[in-house]
């Protein structure tokens, strides 16, 4: 993952997600890329592992993926976090 940045993501129209290495937890996030961007800047490399943030609902690490970015009318998917 190192390799991507917050830009070529965003050039590529993926969406940067992340789920918890916690064994029964599993929690999903999606992350909003501008304002990501707006934090970190459009150079900063994306880690495997996101240092200094933890799962919402158990505190464990995340693990970041990338995913195509779906449909508009499928923004709004139940059961996922968009931080």
């Amino acid at each position: 993952m190192a390799s991507w940045t917050l830009a070529a993501i965003k050039a590529n129209n993926l969406l940067l997600e992340a789920y918890c290495q916690t064994k029964d937890c599993k929690h999903f996030f999606v992350f909003d890329l501008d304002r990501l961007i707006a934090i970190v800047g459009p150079d900063y490399a994306v880690p495997e592992i996101i240092p200094d943030m933890a799962c919402t609902e158990c505190g464990g690490h995340l693990k970041t993926a990338l995913a195509m970015m779906p449909p508009a009318e499928e923004d709004n998917i139940p059961g996922i976090e968009i931080i």
